[in-house]
């Protein structure tokens, strides 16, 4: 019983994979089939000028999404400064500000 699951059991084994072998080849091939009919009459000049137009939209994006991080870093440096001068401010009450006298 052991000789015949050791040597059929692997002929089927064998065969069982080969069939799923070919299988996979031709859903493969039914799937690139599907793809050349759905792309035969595409103008490929559009093709090019649609992935500009998304690359410079991108470009653009990037630019901007870096003007804003650059304006926010800004906004947190003035607010960082401004609560340092007002820590400082209640830390010494003795000092007072320098005041702009005419002669």
């Amino acid at each position: 019983m052991v000789n015949f699951l050791g040597t059929y059991g692997g002929h089927l084994c064998g065969f069982g994979g080969f069939l799923t072998a070919i299988a996979s080849f031709l859903y493969a091939r039914a799937r690139v089939a599907e793809f050349e009919a759905s792309v035969r009459d595409l103008d490929w000049q559009q093709v090019s000028e649609i992935s500009l137009d998304v690359a410079k939209l991108k470009k653009a994006a990037q630019k901007w999404q870096n003007n804003s991080n650059a304006l926010e870093k800004t906004t947190q440096k003035d607010l960082l400064e401004r609560a340092y001068m007002e820590r400082l401010m209640q830390q010494s009450p003795t000092v007072q500000q320098i005041r702009k006298v005419e002669m």
